[in-house]
């Protein structure tokens, strides 16, 4: 369960070019629908609307780091829809498979891919050794 007032141990920033990419992109399409609306085209109203959400998703993209890591737990923050919480007490490993990604190995042998493509290049490593340190951590302290 979250807790409000626990405070996050790292974090792991997104890549700049990603971020700036997207406010690039978002901005352009912006101002194409408000041209659009200025001229009296009625397609500038269903331009407008990708255009705020990638605005949206760029102000988020801003906002919010890439990967926070807490005691218990990390979350991945890659997108305004991608938002996931694991806990190091249901996972047994990290597997690297890909600069791209990593997979997580549950304690049912179930996997999850867990994508690092927003990540900086400088924190994929970093964090893929935060979480291995963090992960054979919890599995000394579980009483199985």
């Amino acid at each position: 369960m979250k807790n409000k007032d626990e405070e996050p141990k790292e974090y792991f920033e997104r890549s700049i070019l990603l971020v700036i990419s997207v406010t690039a992109f978002a901005i352009l399409i912006d101002w194409l629908a408000i041209k659009m609306l200025i001229d009296v085209n009625p397609w500038g109203s269903a331009v407008g609307i990708p255009g705020l959400t990638l605005t949206l998703q760029a102000l988020w993209l801003i906002v919010h780091p890439y990967a926070v890591v807490y005691n218990d737990r990390f979350e991945i923050k890659q997108s305004l829809l991608y938002n996931k919480e694991f806990y190091y007490l249901d996972s047994k490993a990290i597997e690297d498979t890909s600069n791209l990604s990593v997979r997580l190995i549950y304690n049912d042998s179930d996997s999850d891919k867990i994508p690092l493509l927003g990540m900086r290049a400088s924190h994929k490593e970093r964090f893929k050794t935060t979480l291995t340190e963090k992960i054979s951590e919890s599995l000394k302290n579980r009483d199985f």
